[in-house]
């Protein structure tokens, strides 16, 4: 039983993987797949920890001597090879989408507020713009009545003494972008402030 196989079945008896391995030995998790392949061997140096962290005799370990519960070789090594089949980067990639969260997911927030932004002022152009275009200077087509349109805002609304039906389907329109626009920003600004104070607390 050669030393790759025992590293293999001492890490696997203690309940560890390989990435707990590495990070015991200060080393990354290919070492220790290549350490339990054959394909390269621990420093002499750490030996005396590995050791220690398999909780196993170095002796042991450069002996020849196998353990009488040690499953077959064949199956060892089909497990293994699973293992390795597995990139490693895929190993720390969900820290590492934690980290970007937690440091720059405040930029989302800035983001979304942004184009909030954006559609707020889509809104105003498009609402001083449908009422140009309906009644130009803003005194052809006003009718006296009940056919005056005199805004959400009563006469303070700059939009008042409009057509009611023309106006009506406009105002909605362009009522519509803008609400979405506020709540996008206000939306926006919140998860930006959440994220930055979540971010600080990660520090």
């Amino acid at each position: 039983m050669n030393l790759g196989k025992k590293i293999m079945y001492s890490r696997k008896k203690a309940g560890m993987s390989q990435i707990d391995l590495a990070d015991a030995m200060g080393v990354s998790r290919q070492s220790v797949s290549k350490w339990e392949t054959g394909e390269a061997y621990p420093d002499i140096t750490k030996l005396s920890q590995l050791a220690k962290v398999l909780n196993v005799s170095v002796d042991w370990l450069l002996s020849d001597t196998a353990p009488d519960d040690f499953p077959e070789a064949e199956e060892q090594e089909q497990k293994l090879h699973a293992i390795n089949a597995y990139p490693d980067w895929m190993n720390h990639l969900p820290k590492f989408i934690l980290n970007s969260v937690k440091q720059f997911g405040w930029l989302y927030g800035v983001c979304i507020a942004i184009s909030g932004l954006v559609f707020f002022a889509l809104g105003i152009v498009a609402r001083i713009l449908f009422y140009r275009s309906i009644f130009g200077s803003g005194t052809a087509g006003t009718q006296s009545g009940s056919d005056k349109y005199w805004g959400p805002f009563g006469s303070t609304d700059p939009f008042f003494e409009i057509n009611q039906e023309a106006w009506a389907n406009a105002s909605f329109f362009t009522g519509v972008i803008i609400t979405i626009g506020v709540v996008t920003m206000v939306a926006g600004i919140l998860m930006a402030l959440y994220l930055r104070k979540w971010g600080k607390k990660g520090e």
